[in-house]
């Protein structure tokens, strides 16, 4: 007959701690009467479902989640984040983990103190602090290692320890720190772990022996290290691998010496942000602006209208394009044509733009004046090319948003304003003293005008004179007195 578990003696649970099982471990390890001893050893167990049992009990003692707290499995130290017995010094280890899912753990299960917060940012920052602070955090996780390790303040002896720390990237800044010779970076560049490699790849010689090993590497961060460096030798993009990584494709698309098989191999990418970075280079040739006119993305022909040589007849295609977005880049383009904006204008989704372009020939406007659509109509009233005659007959348009278009126009005679400002609608007569170059009878006029918004108008009107304002001071409205008498005190 099996012993009941609450029975069993220290000597057995220790006989349970060793056992080739692991659930006859975790079972020892969560036994309310295992000894201290036997939990400590169960903390480096080489099983992780041991570990993380261990750091789940809930009565765990602290000497044995101070253990947990440096364990190299990011589980089992998210699991003494949470646990109640985790203590601030514990947190703070945790608070400061190379890892950002333990750190996310840890704030979540309690907020970092705003003291502690703000001395690893100026440690981060590379202030002056004090050494007593440097000492604290360099007992920390190792993203307070790491700061302390590139603090301009951090003693050489603590970067020979660091050197040899338990944190790879805190290893790294140690090394280089105090100097890389030339035979560690050519060691860097044959380790496991790529920010190595990267380091060597960022600083060793071109025409060094490890080169061609690094050049043909499929790290992405290696490669970046290699493209990023201002001297790469354009006889070496041949020696990189054909399929990079997404982030390494999207900075070989703006090397402008890149070899032209990499570059046949980017026209036809399947990630369309490499292809709009293509579109962006400063020099494409006849055959590579087809390919990318041709692209099914709308982003890569917008990037393409955005070029000053964009062809006449890529503007006149895409003039008419399902895509708006291409279309009002096509008509803000300088080399867009007359006879392009004609073209277009069969398309009735851009009436509103072409009625609005200057450039626009004036049988279009002419058509455009009569849309029964009253915003493609206030479009032509705004366009400086529209005609005395055409400016005429929309001051007479039914809708006020039409008018206040003519009464804005620039290019509006005298005439048509003298008659806008008496429009039945405040709005309209507001535009027209709003004008910088309003004429000052046309001021003092509205000066007395029945709305008050008008009247706040012509008071707040760089042009309007002190018998304008005087008047105005002893408004009835309060707002419109108030602002007449700021501009007559000089305010």
């Amino acid at each position: 007959m099996k012993r009941r578990t609450a029975e069993l003696s220290a000597d057995d649970l220790q006989t349970l701690a060793r056992s080739a099982d692991e659930g006859l471990r975790v079972k020892a390890a969560l036994h309310p009467r295992t000894p201290l001893a036997t939990l400590l050893s169960l903390a480096t167990d080489q099983a992780i479902g041991v570990r993380r049992a261990l750091a789940r009990r809930m009565d765990a003692p602290r000497e044995v989640l101070a253990q947990l707290a440096r364990d190299p499995t990011r589980a089992v130290r998210c699991a003494v984040a949470t646990h109640p017995g985790c203590d601030e010094p514990l947190r703070r280890l945790l608070w400061t983990d190379s890892d950002g899912n333990v750190r996310a753990v840890a704030k979540h299960a309690a907020a970092i103190p705003r003291p502690f917060g703000e001395d690893l940012a100026r440690i981060v920052r590379d202030e002056s602090v004090p050494a007593s602070l440097l000492a604290e955090f360099a007992e920390l996780g190792g993203q307070a290692r790491c700061a302390v390790a590139s603090h301009r303040e951090c003693p050489r002896e603590w970067l020979e320890r660091f050197r040899h720390d338990a944190d790879a990237a805190v290893r790294l800044i140690a090394e280089t720190r105090m100097g890389l010779s030339l035979d560690t970076r050519r060691a860097f560049a044959q380790h496991r772990l790529a920010s190595y490699r990267a380091t060597a790849a960022g600083s060793l010689p071109w025409d060094d022996a490890k080169m061609p090993a690094l050049l043909a590497d499929r790290n992405e961060r290696v490669l970046l290290a290699l493209l990023r460096r201002p001297d790469f030798p354009a006889a070496f993009y041949t020696q990189i691998t054909d399929s990079p990584p997404p982030a390494v494709r999207l900075l070989l698309a703006t090397h402008d010496a890149l070899d032209a098989a990499h570059l046949q191999r980017l026209l036809r990418d399947p990630l369309a942000d490499v292809r709009r970075r293509l579109a962006r280079r400063r020099a494409l040739s006849a055959e590579q602006f087809e390919v990318l006119a041709n692209d099914d993305d709308t982003w890569v022909k917008l990037e393409l209208v955005k070029r000053p040589d964009c062809p006449e007849a890529c503007l006149r295609q895409w003039s008419r394009a399902p895509s708006e977005l291409l279309r009002r880049a096509v008509f803000r383009h300088p080399g867009v044509t007359p006879d392009i904006l004609a073209t277009a204008s069969a398309l009735p989704d851009n009436h509103e733009e072409i009625a609005k372009h200057p450039l626009t020939p004036q049988q279009i406007l002419v058509k455009l004046a009569d849309s029964a659509d009253l915003f493609v109509r206030g479009a032509v009233a705004q366009n400086p090319s529209t005609t005395e005659r055409m400016l005429s007959q929309l001051a007479r348009d039914p809708d006020s948003y039409v008018r206040l278009h003519v009464g804005r126009n620039e290019t509006c005679p005298l005439s048509l304003l003298l008659d806008l400002e008496h429009d039945p609608d405040f709005v309209v007569r507001r535009h027209i003293v709003w004008r910088a170059d309003c004429p000052l009878d046309i001021l003092e006029r509205r000066a007395t005008d029945e709305n008050a918004n008008v009247r706040y108008a012509v008071a707040d009107h760089r042009r309007a004179t002190a018998a304008v304002l005087s008047v105005l001071a002893r408004d009835a409205a309060l707002f419109v007195s108030g602002r007449a008498k700021e501009r007559l005190s000089g305010s």
